[in-house]
């Protein structure tokens, strides 16, 4: 192939090379170019670093060039520019190489580094702990689940037990269980419990302890509500109340309430599936006042809403949405109920972090 490169004329050449190192036509042209591996580089290199063989080579790259340009005057019979064209892409090689040596000697230097304080402590705790110590301390360490704002989250515990955390809400539990399986809850989780002979569960919340043998059921305990309420939907739990004195042992199909602003306790007959149907995608109003639902659809949006007129909040609403956006929501809402709506653009703060939605409600009039 014959290829021209700012008016000077590249032929094929160097036969005896290309027999030699099984290199083909386009070998060197590929490499003036740039389009060559480390080991195309490494032959080259040795090529051209050998006086003798850039002899054989200048009259070879002489004899086919005089070919190739009979019958024309020639301006320049050196052909010195061709070699220093390649020496020049060896050159850069050889630099290339010689940063990349020189970066891989910093980091490995900076690694060594670093790895010195964490194998220091490595050794010391395991020289300075025994066995029995340092499985106490594993056994003492805990984990924490959160599902952010407008997400739900699925858990699976060390012992097997399954759930769901609702949006806005925190799971905690200790990485090892003992006899006594633990964890403690802010905001709203659906439990599977798995059942273990001689080891109850206990979900722990800010004004109850549920306990359980192996069963399914829902907790709600998001601090901004004035509420905590555990709803079962099989097996059978016991309740310890912690800021009132009670307790109660709860059936399933049946919904133990906690007022916190009251300090009294009631317990109603539900459908427990229907209720913890927020796990499988569905927002679920079940007869609750407007100044309830508003933190439900607050972190099921990720959005906040402001209730302009106060009397508004004990209107009551039953409903069921499944992936409806926020302004199907409440123009539903709206249908039912003598409200106006407003959603406002989102803004960016001044560290440039984008605000959530924000919502007013009015009573219409």
């Amino acid at each position: 192939m014959i290829k021209k490169e700012g008016g000077i004329v590249i032929y094929p050449f160097f036969k005896k090379f290309e027999m030699e190192e099984k290199i083909n036509n386009n070998f060197f042209n590929n490499f003036s170019n740039g389009k060559y591996s480390y080991q195309d580089y490494l032959k080259v290199r040795e090529y051209f670093n050998n006086p003798d063989e850039n002899k054989e080579s200048t009259a070879l790259l002489k004899q086919q060039w005089n070919e190739l340009t009979t019958g024309v005057k020639e301006n320049n019979t050196s052909l010195n520019h061709l070699f220093e064209k390649i020496q020049y892409k060896i050159l850069l090689e050889e630099k290339k190489q010689e940063k990349k040596k020189a970066l891989w000697h910093f980091y490995s230097q900076a690694a060594a580094i670093l790895l010195i304080p964490v194998t220091a402590f490595f050794l010391w705790f395991y020289l300075s702990s025994s066995p029995s110590e340092q499985t106490e301390q594993i056994a003492q360490s805990w984990v924490e689940i959160n599902a952010p704002e407008g997400a739900r989250v699925k858990f699976l515990l060390p012992d097997s037990t399954s759930g769901w955390l609702n949006s806005g809400s925190k799971l905690k539990y200790p990485a090892v269980f003992d006899s006594q399986r633990k964890v403690e809850l802010e905001g709203e989780a659906y439990f599977e419990v798995t059942h273990l002979n001689k080891s109850n569960f206990v979900v722990e919340v800010a004004d109850m302890d549920i306990k359980v043998l192996g069963t399914k059921f829902n907790v709600s305990a998001y601090s901004d509500d004035s509420f905590t309420n555990v709803i079962l939907a099989e097996g059978k739990v016991e309740i310890f109340g912690k800021a009132g004195v009670f307790q109660q042992i709860l059936l399933p199909n049946e919904k133990i309430t906690f007022n916190r602003d009251l300090k009294s306790v009631s317990i109603n007959g539900v459908d427990a599936k229907r209720i913890s149907a927020w796990k499988d995608g569905y927002l679920v109003i079940e007869n609750e006042r407007l100044g309830d639902v508003i933190p439900k659809i607050e972190r099921w949006y990720n959005t906040e809403i402001i209730i302009a007129d106060k009397e508004l909040c004990n209107y009551r609403f039953k409903a069921t949405f499944r992936d409806e956006p926020l302004g199907e929501v409440l123009r539903l809402l709206a249908m039912t109920t003598p409200i106006k709506y407003k959603i406002e653009k989102r803004e960016q703060n001044s560290e440039g972090i984008i605000m959530k939605r924000k919502v007013l409600i009015e009573l219409k009039k």
